[in-house]
């Protein structure tokens, strides 16, 4: 799929963006991540990630945590007037550069199990089903199964 967004910038995030992150998620009818998580996250915590702009507007985000040899996919959300063209998929194609010049092992995400539109989106893009988490996301009433999914970049690394 081409990027049909026209004019899209895509910026690296920093702790001045936690407000637009959180009014992605908030749109999107996503868990909202409290401000000091983010804040958290981006200072100590080897988060990272980027924006989508259009116009000036911020209209998706991508958000990962580094690990030693691992990253592992936290959030990423699109405005729902700008899904399906593309916008989820420049995000995540910025975010394999720094994957590759890493040289990181692996991209590892979690996802509800009933969340089909993402399930299908990650299968797009390359990631595989690992398995199933019993009970692994707080539901409404009791909980709910996710999937683990990764995509691995390097076959012959070895994990310490």
């Amino acid at each position: 799929m081409v990027c049909k967004e026209k004019n899209l910038v895509i910026e690296r995030i920093d702790k001045n963006n936690i407000l637009s992150i959180q009014s992605i998620q908030k749109v999107c009818e996503e868990p909202v991540w409290e401000a000091s998580s983010l804040f958290h996250l981006l200072d100590k915590g080897s988060g990272y990630g980027y924006l989508a702009k259009k116009s000036r507007n911020t209209i998706g985000y991508i958000l990962l945590r580094s690990l030693s040899n691992e990253e592992e996919l936290l959030s990423l959300g699109v405005l729902k007037s700008n899904r399906r063209n593309g916008v989820a998929k420049r995000l995540f194609y910025e975010v394999e550069r720094d994957v590759i010049k890493k040289n990181i092992y692996r991209i590892f995400l979690e996802v509800r199990v009933e969340n089909n539109a993402a399930i299908c989106f990650y299968k797009l893009i390359g990631f595989k089903k690992v398995k199933v988490l019993k009970n692994y996301y707080r539901a409404d009433i009791g909980y709910e199964d996710g999937l683990l999914f990764s995509k691995v970049y390097f076959d012959d690394y070895k994990l310490s």
